[in-house]
C-alpha cells in the first residue's frame, strides 16, 4: 500500500510497533512510536505515556490530568473532528485513496487491507491552508446552505399550499354532502378517508425533504464553524474534508429535490352522485 504522498502508512506502523492501543501517548506518536498512554490532559487534549507525562508535569503543572481509573472520562475530550465514528476512541489519521475515505489505523486494519494506496493525513494536509480550494470553502459551504435554505423555503409553501388545498377540498365535500341524504354518510366518510391518506403520504414526502435539508444545513455550518476554529493543518484537512463530502451529499439532494414536480391536489367531483348513490365509493377523486 504506497502512498503517493511522502511517509507511507506502512513504514509509520513498522517504526511505531503492531499493538493497537486503545490511547496512545500523543507525543510519542509524532516520534512515530507506538506507546500506550496511562494518562489525559484535558487542558492540552492529549494522551501520555509514564515518561512523557514527567515533562507534562515540570513544564504544566496546573493542568488537570486524568488516569487509567478515570479512563472511562478520556472518551470524548479529544477533539470530536479528528475522532473516528466507527471506532472510537480512534482518531482519524490516514486516507484510503482507492476508495476516498477517511481512516484510523483500525479501519485500515479490518476494511482496507486490499487497498494500494493509503497515504497519511500528515502528508495530504501541509499547505492546506495555502491551498485554493480550503481558502474557498466558506463560500462554497455557504453557497450550498443558502441554496438548502431556499428549497426548504419552497417546500414549507408547498406544505402550505397544500394544506390549504385539502382544507378547501374538505369545505366542498361538506356542501356537496349537504345536498344529499342520509345515504351520504358512509360515502362522505369514505372520501375524507381517502383525501387524508392522500394527504398524510404528500406531507410525509415534503416533510422528509425539509428534515433532510435541515440536517445538511446544520452538519455544514457546524462543520464550517470547527474547521474555521482549527489551527492544526491535519484538523483542517480532516474538516475540509467532511465538509466536502456533506457539500456533496447536499448538492445530490438539492439535484434530486429540485427535479421533483411540486405537489399538488384537486378534488373533481362525480356529477352522477345523485343518480348513482347506491354504486359509489367516493364522493369524488382526490388527484396528486
Amino acid at each position: 500500500m504506497a502512498s503517493k504522498h511522502g511517509t507511507s502508512w506502512k513504514d509509520s506502523v513498522s517504526n511505531a510497533g503492531d499493538e493497537i492501543h486503545d490511547f496512545s501517548c500523543s507525543v510519542c506518536k509524532d516520534d512515530n512510536l507506538n506507546i500506550e498512554a496511562e494518562y489525559f490532559c484535558g487542558d492540552c487534549s492529549k494522551y501520555y505515556c509514564d515518561t512523557c507525562l514527567t515533562f507534562h508535569a515540570k513544564l504544566l503543572k496546573h493542568h488537570v490530568v486524568l488516569g487509567r481509573k478515570d479512563v472511562d472520562m478520556w472518551v470524548g475530550q479529544g477533539d470530536a473532528l479528528v475522532a473516528c465514528a466507527l471506532h472510537p476512541p480512534k482518531v482519524i489519521e490516514l486516507l484510503c485513496e482507492d476508495h476516498d475515505e477517511l481512516c484510523c489505523h483500525l479501519c485500515v486494519s479490518l476494511n482496507h487491507r486490499m487497498c494500494r494506496s493509503i497515504s497519511l493525513i500528515s502528508d495530504l494536509a501541509k499547505g492546506i491552508h495555502k491551498m485554493a480550494n480550503f481558502k474557498q470553502l466558506p463560500a462554497n459551504v455557504t453557497k450550498v446552505t443558502d441554496r438548502l435554505n431556499q428549497v426548504n423555503e419552497a417546500r414549507k409553501k408547498n406544505q402550505n399550499s397544500l394544506n390549504t388545498s385539502g382544507k378547501s377540498i374538505l369545505t366542498q365535500i361538506k356542501n356537496l354532502r349537504s345536498s344529499l341524504n342520509e345515504m351520504l354518510d358512509e360515502l362522505e366518510k369514505m372520501t375524507v378517508e381517502q383525501i387524508d391518506s392522500v394527504l398524510a403520504d404528500l406531507d410525509g414526502s415534503l416533510q422528509k425533504d425539509i428534515d433532510h435539508c435541515d440536517l445538511l444545513h446544520d452538519q455544514l455550518k457546524a462543520l464550517l464553524d470547527t474547521v474555521q476554529a482549527q489551527g492544526k493543518e491535519s484538523s483542517s484537512y480532516i474538516g475540509f474534508k467532511k465538509c466536502k463530502d456533506t457539500m456533496e451529499e447536499a448538492n445530490r439532494l438539492l439535484h434530486e429535490i429540485e427535479n421533483k414536480q411540486e405537489a399538488t391536489i384537486t378534488f373533481q367531483p362525480d356529477t352522477r352522485a345523485q343518480q348513482l348513490l347506491s354504486d359509489l365509493k367516493a364522493l369524488g377523486n382526490i388527484q396528486y
